[in-house]
């Protein structure tokens, strides 16, 4: 997963700290690398957990017209996508496929963390301009047991319309599995995957990270903080974390398999 970086501006009234001016922070999290395929094979790194699945949308099936009778376009067969939510909130949406009844979609996945009680929304439209049209819409909770490991997954709407989906595991990246800002002489930890290297050493969200193997961050700066915090994809990174006031901890963050998930 690439580092990504963006800017959050912190209101007045949220930061008491920051009161009679603004603050931008840097935000990145960690990078990750692939894992070699005879580490997954030996599964000799962590599994992901039970409730992480990366969901692909793979195909679907229209009849050649809308329940009027009429036909799906002026121009020709619809332009479809399908949108999945989970728990009411979207959370996918696939490209569109142009002029087809059975579209088909290649790399159109996520991975998402989807408890038994999670209830998952798949929704086919027709872009149409202006404004979209419905084609279905139908929701499962949870993922069924026949597709968890690749299975056969199948919506179906009215009229023999469906729309064809997989699930697996997800794939393991290398990484420590941390988002952070850099404010100055700390890290500020924002959001810790769970079950990831960051999570198993310890970090928690909220956590000041205040000096990389031994150096501290106000003496780093921004890059080398950020260079620091990535090298955990290659090797151990010892971290000396304050929380809660107390003085700093000593983390170590060791190689491990990250499961990245919305």
């Amino acid at each position: 997963m690439a580092t990504t970086r963006w800017f959050i501006v912190a209101g007045l009234a949220s930061v008491p700290s920051l009161v009679g001016c603004g603050a931008v922070f840097p935000r990145y999290t960690t990078a990750t690398r692939s894992v070699p395929a005879d580490m997954v094979q030996q599964r000799s790194i962590a599994p992901p957990p039970d409730d992480v699945r990366t969901v692909s949308v793979l195909s679907a099936e229209l009849p050649p017209s809308r329940t009027d009778g009429q036909p799906w376009d002026s121009d020709g067969e619809p332009d479809l996508y399908a949108v999945v939510l989970r728990d009411g909130v979207e959370v996918y949406r696939t490209p569109v496929i142009q002029n087809s009844l059975r579209p088909e979609w290649r790399n159109a996945a996520v991975t998402l963390r989807i408890r038994p009680d999670s209830v998952l929304r798949f929704e086919l439209w027709d872009a149409d301009g202006v404004v979209d049209q419905p084609v279905g819409a139908e929701h499962v909770t949870g993922v069924p047991s026949s597709a968890l490991d690749g299975g056969n997954w199948v919506i179906r709407y009215q009229r023999n319309a469906f729309l064809r989906l997989a699930a697996r595991p997800p794939e393991p990246r290398f990484g420590m599995g941390v988002t952070f800002e850099v404010h100055g002489d700390n890290l500020q930890v924002l959001a810790v995957e769970e079950g990831g290297p960051g999570a198993a050493a310890g970090l928690r969200v909220g956590d000041r990270i205040v000096a990389l193997d031994r150096r501290r961050v106000q003496d780093l700066g921004e890059i080398e903080s950020h260079q620091a915090m990535d090298r955990a994809s290659l090797r151990p990174v010892v971290l000396a974390v304050e929380r809660d006031g107390s003085p700093p901890a000593t983390l170590t963050v060791a190689p491990g398999a990250v499961y990245s998930a919305r």
